[in-house]
């Protein structure tokens, strides 16, 4: 899957399963093995894509090493290439899988199921709230708000009508920051 997930970025569903092998450094018929079909492989990526463990796993690596500034800006990145990853993969392959009949008991045992998006997001908050939690003095508000602001914004300058980017993450990390008030 960390494989395919690139190429299926770059090239959407019409990637081969000889291109992701190839990229895997495995043999075609390993993919096989695990998943049932290339619909199936491709699913599984973007149910991947929907958890938030690599986002959490990117925040703990630059949280202890980064001072606020740094660190907001880390998390305003990779919250915007986290929404943009999904939102791609999803526009991509929209319709793609159709309807599918009950799987089978073997399918069942291995089916991706989709992460709450509820559950999710808390997730998210929860590492953001973490990672400011050292900062707290430096803050006006609780980690918490500091954490649900940070992720407000971040949405909303990037989930546009006009697909277009509205802020990137340093303009997200400043407003957090600063405000929107001149300096004083």
């Amino acid at each position: 899957m960390d494989a395919t997930r690139p190429l299926l970025l770059e090239q959407g569903p019409t990637v081969s399963t000889r291109q992701i092998a190839e990229a895997a450094g495995v043999a075609e018929g390993t993919i096989f093995r695990v998943f049932e079909s290339k619909d199936e492989l491709l699913h599984a990526c973007v149910i991947d894509a929907l958890s938030p463990h690599d986002f959490v796993e990117q925040l703990d690596a630059v949280a202890a090493a980064s001072d606020l500034h740094g660190l907001l800006v880390a998390a305003a990145s990779g919250l915007i290439e986290r929404g943009e990853t999904i939102r791609t993969l999803i526009g991509m392959l929209h319709g793609q899988f159709g309807p599918h009949p009950a799987p089978t008991a073997s399918e069942a045992d291995r089916a991706c199921t989709r992460p709450d998006p509820r559950q999710s997001r808390e997730q998210v908050l929860d590492a953001l709230t973490d990672a400011l939690s050292p900062h707290a003095d430096a803050l006006r508000v609780t980690p918490r708000d500091a954490a649900r602001t940070l992720m407000a914004l971040t949405f909303g300058a990037t989930h546009t009508l006009s697909g277009n980017r509205e802020f990137e993450a340093d303009q997200i990390a400043d407003l957090v920051l600063h405000g929107i008030g001149a300096a004083r």
